[in-house]
């Protein structure tokens, strides 16, 4: 059995790049990434000379031995600049932007994943896990004190789920629900958390039901 499936993660390992930004580099599948590391498949001939040549391995090493650490890293040292560039690319998301012209829209349409799917998108530097969200401010007056944002500004959300809910007290969110769009800020009475308008105005937090959660991770505001 060749060597080239434990060489293409050694080549991860040091590069640190993930399957994905792997499998972009070539015009390849994550699964067929995995599949290479697992023993499952192998590449064909075309694409383990592309990936030998990328990575400025010779071919039979790169075939034929079990390269260690040190010989990767001696390996074409020009690519550490094309590396640090992959990684950085993996840190930019894309990410679904609701303009103040579809705000309507998705307050109908919150649930519907096609809806989502089709909306316009923003690229944003994020090391995020979660879904994310970006909506420009329509409204700057429908805001809680203490938040000047204005009119055209895009806020970038992070959807609030288990994973993260411990990080939302007194930070401005948004729900989305049946009954429209209301926005906030997330506070903790007894126990309990509420998204507050102000003193008179506060919202239930139930993530058990229908109701969508934000949580505000990033601005990008317009200099005039």
């Amino acid at each position: 059995m060749s060597q080239i499936g434990k060489n293409i993660k050694k080549i991860r390992n040091v590069k640190g790049i993930s399957q994905q930004a792997f499998a972009d580099l070539f015009q390849l599948t994550r699964g067929n990434i995995s599949s290479y590391e697992e023993f499952r498949a192998e590449p064909k001939i075309e694409m383990i000379i592309r990936i030998a040549k990328y990575f400025g391995i010779p071919l039979a090493d790169f075939i034929e031995k079990d390269l260690s650490v040190n010989e990767l890293l001696h390996y074409n040292a020009g690519l550490v600049l094309e590396t640090e560039k992959l990684k950085i690319a993996q840190q930019l998301q894309k990410v679904p932007y609701i303009p103040a012209l579809y705000l309507s829209d998705y307050i109908d349409k919150y649930l519907d994943e096609d809806f989502l799917i089709q909306l316009p998108y923003i690229i944003v530097p994020s090391n995020s896990k979660l879904r994310l969200l970006a909506f420009e401010v329509d409204n700057q007056d429908t805001l809680p004190n203490g938040f000047n944002y204005h009119n055209g500004d895009i806020l970038v959300l992070e959807n609030v789920v288990k994973e993260n809910v411990h990080r939302i007290a007194d930070k401005l969110g948004m729900m989305v629900d049946d009954e429209g769009m209301k926005i906030g800020v997330y506070k903790e009475k007894n126990n309990k958390i509420m998204l507050s308008l102000n003193e008179w105005v506060e919202y239930p937090f139930d993530m058990d039901s229908k109701a969508r959660y934000w949580v505000v991770r990033a601005s990008y505001s317009q200099i005039v």
